[in-house]
């Protein structure tokens, strides 16, 4: 284990006044399960430590797998190192220990952390196994459970010492479907805070019919139709829409929302909430600085309110850092991390009926690489199903959308209640948008 004192000795020792340490501790038991056989079962237990201190005015870092003694004069000579190549810093964003109260985050539940290995495994067998002799279709069928507990130590040389702990559960599966020589898959996963929140019953019965909705499916006509996006979907939107919401973007010229702050740029019905003091998995009571994260409106009635700040975009701005700092390589950036779209009143069924008729897109492929964060635009492959007379009919799996996030979340004609957290940091209901363009096949290959 690392003697954290002896690690502040060896900073201030090597003239380094200014210093932080994190210490991470994380802890995970994942088990697989193989049409009910076990795959894999893995314990594993690792650390991580990152310090950043001022040398000669600049900031320096470092980072290291390994968290005890024998790291340390590695770590500071790698930090003086560092510094020579990195930026000025301000010595008074290295911030005071009692300067600010601090929100309770909830997102650590003693109850998983006792859990004994053996139920784990016994779920994901079960939901294997289920999932395996649901639908004769079914040939295979894979679960996974993972658990994931850590703690972050965020301490400094001017006294603050700041420690959060969060642990979650995460229920993988898929399975691959046949009929009639087609082969099509099928995935489906959630975040858990407890086990007692998962439906297994309704987990598998999704996953199958994500996967056996997809046979006998085509592509569509290109042209344009209102579509509903799922969850995860929309996650992807937002997430990158989130980054237009960051002051350094702002000053750098390459946000998304730049000059549009405080005017009626989305529909009405968008709301969209950072969400960082709750009790989910992303949600987190400090930022990489140690000022205190708050929730806030980023959208309100479809009007952004403006951008987060670090220390140091809020002193160039004249403003106060909104808690969003997050050290990036070496850099403290403002960062959006979690948010939450707020839900509308039609479930899903709802908002079909709501387009009558359209495109239910269920998966965006291409997302690392096809939408532009600082225009907006996006092309991306994607699949889903007909919409028509207000009820999924025929899947699809050959087709592109294209669009635009911002006139995208200006034409919302519904906003659902099937909420999701989803991977992405986003937490988010489905939506409907009045129009999309659809690339597909000519009308005689039209589903």
């Amino acid at each position: 284990m690392l003697n954290i004192n002896k690690l502040f000795e060896a900073a201030a020792a090597a003239g380094i006044k200014e210093f932080e340490a994190r210490i991470l501790t994380e802890s995970s038991l994942s088990v697989s399960m193989f049409d009910g056989e076990r795959e894999n079962y893995t314990v594993s237990d690792h650390g991580k430590l990152k310090i950043r201190g001022l040398y000669g005015g600049k900031s320096g870092v470092f980072t290291s797998d390994r968290v005890d003694d024998d790291v340390i004069d590695t770590a500071i000579a790698a930090l003086k190192s560092s510094a020579e190549y990195g930026n000025p810093y301000d010595p008074e964003f290295f911030i005071s220990g009692g300067k600010y109260a601090y929100e309770k985050v909830d997102c650590y539940n003693a109850e998983l952390e006792s859990t004994d290995a053996s139920e784990y495994i016994g779920l994901a067998k079960a939901l294997s196994v289920a999932a395996l002799g649901s639908d004769g279709r079914v040939e295979h069928a894979e679960i996974s459970v993972e658990y994931n507990c850590s703690t972050m130590r965020l301490v400094n040389s001017n006294g603050l010492d700041l420690e959060q702990r969060g642990n979650y559960v995460t229920v993988g599966g898929s399975v691959k479907v046949s009929e009639g020589g087609e082969v099509q898959s099928g995935s489906r996963y959630e975040i858990l805070s407890s086990l007692g929140a998962l439906d297994a019953d309704g987990f598998v019965k999704e996953l199958i019919a994500d996967g056996v909705g997809q046979l006998g499916g085509g592509t569509v006509q290109t042209g344009r139709y209102p579509v509903v996006y799922s969850p995860d979907c929309v996650a992807v939107l937002v997430k990158t829409l989130s980054s237009g919401f960051s002051a350094f973007a702002a000053e750098q010229h390459v946000s998304l929302l730049e000059g549009k702050m405080g005017k009626a740029l989305f529909s009405d019905m968008f709301n969209v909430e950072q969400t960082p003091i709750g009790n989910e998995v992303f949600c987190s009571a400090f930022d990489a600085e140690g000022v205190p994260c708050k929730n806030r409106m980023l959208i309100k009635d479809g009007v952004p309110t403006g951008y987060v700040y670090d220390l140091g975009t809020a002193k160039r701005a004249g403003a106060t850092s909104t808690g969003n700092g997050r050290l990036i390589g070496g850099n403290i950036r403002p960062v959006v991390d979690f948010v939450t779209v707020h839900c509308g009143a039609l479930d899903r069924d709802g908002m079909f009926k709501k387009i009558n008729s359209g495109i239910y897109i269920t998966s965006l492929g291409g997302t690392s690489t096809g939408i532009d964060a600082q225009s907006g635009n996006y092309s991306l492959q994607a699949s889903g199903y007909m919409i028509d007379n207000g009820k999924i009919s025929a899947p699809i799996s050959l087709m592109t959308v294209a669009g635009n996030i911002l006139t995208d979340f200006a034409d919302i004609v519904a906003v659902g209640n099937d909420s999701k957290l989803t991977y992405y940091g986003v937490k988010t209901p489905s939506i409907a948008i009045g129009g999309l363009s659809v690339s597909g096949v000519n009308a005689d290959n039209r589903i």
